[in-house]
C-alpha cells in the first residue's frame, strides 16, 4: 500500500484465519486453497469466502497520510462435472482446466483494495533524576546531567518541554526546597549552559521521529549561593512530550 508521501506499507492476504495460507496472484506457484460443493442438477448454493489480511511487523513507516491500495481484480476459477466424472482437483481450479466429462470456467470480480493508517505516536521510556551530589558549601557552580529517552513514529514532529518545578521564584526561576529553604538552579539544552530549557515551544527541544530511540541530555547547574540550612534539597520537574 502506498501513501501520498511516497512511502509503502507491505501487507499479505491469506485464505485462513491463522494466516498460514498465503493467497498469491494468478500464474504464480502459490499453494492452492479450494472447496467442494455437491449440488443437485437444478440446485444452487451460496457461500462466503473470507480473505484475511496482515501487515508484517518491523516496518519503518511515516505516520503522515493514509496508506491504501487501489481496487484490483480478483479471479474465481471453478470446475464442475457430474459425479460419474470423478472429483476435481485444486490444480484444475487454479489452471481453469477441465478434465474428461467436466467443464471449467472463471469469474472476474473487483477486489475492494486495502487501506491502513499509521497513527502519530510518541512515548517516553526514560526520564532519569538530576543529582547534584553532596556539598558542604556552594562557593562554585555545581553541574549534573540527566537523560530523557523517547521514540516517535517516522515523520512525527515532537517537542519536549520542562516545567519550572514546584518552587519557582516570582521571576520564574527554578528552586529546590528543604523545610522552607531554597536553592536556585537552572536547566539547559547544551553543555555550555547557554540555552535554558523551558516549558514553551521557543525554549523546548524539538525534532522529527524516525521510529528509533532518541536520547536527550538535560544539563543542570546550581549557582554559587549561601547555604544557611543543611539538608536534602529537591524539586519535581515535569517532562512534557507534545506531538
Amino acid at each position: 500500500m502506498g501513501n501520498n508521501a511516497g512511502a509503502f506499507m507491505a501487507y499479505d492476504l491469506y485464505a485462513n484465519a491463522a494466516r498460514t495460507q498465503l493467497i498469491g496472484p494468478v500464474g504464480r506457484n502459490y499453494d492452492i486453497f479450494y472447496t467442494f460443493l455437491s449440488l443437485s442438477i437444478t440446485g444452487s448454493a451460496q457461500f462466503n469466502l473470507s480473505v484475511y489480511g496482515r501487515v508484517p511487523p518491523g516496518q519503518n513507516l511515516p505516520a503522515a497520510y493514509r496508506y491504501e491500495n487501489a481496487m484490483s481484480q480478483g479471479f474465481l476459477r471453478y470446475v464442475f462435472a457430474a459425479p460419474l466424472a470423478g472429483a476435481s482437483s485444486g490444480e484444475n481450479c487454479r489452471d481453469g482446466v477441465a478434465y474428461p466429462f467436466a467443464s471449467a470456467g472463471q469469474s472476474v470480480f473487483d477486489f475492494g483494495g486495502a487501506q491502513a493508517r499509521v497513527a502519530d505516536n510518541c512515548v517516553i521510556s526514560l526520564a532519569s533524576d538530576l543529582d547534584f551530589g553532596t556539598v558542604t558549601q556552594l562557593d562554585a557552580s555545581r553541574d549534573a546531567t540527566a537523560l530523557i529517552k523517547l521514540r516517535c513514529a517516522t515523520d512525527t514532529d515532537w517537542l519536549v518541554t520542562l516545567s519550572i518545578g514546584l518552587n519557582p521564584t516570582v521571576n520564574g526561576f527554578r528552586q529546590m526546597a528543604y523545610n522552607g529553604n531554597f536553592l536556585g538552579y537552572a536547566l539547559y539544552k547544551d553543555p555550555a549552559f547557554l540555552f535554558p530549557w523551558g516549558d514553551t515551544q521557543v525554549n523546548g527541544v524539538a525534532g522529527s521521529g524516525e521510529n528509533e530511540d532518541v536520547t536527550l541530555t538535560v544539563y543542570g547547574r546550581v549557582f554559587p549561593q549561601p547555604v544557611s540550612v543543611p539538608g536534602t534539597y529537591s524539586d519535581t520537574v515535569t517532562v512534557t512530550l507534545t506531538y
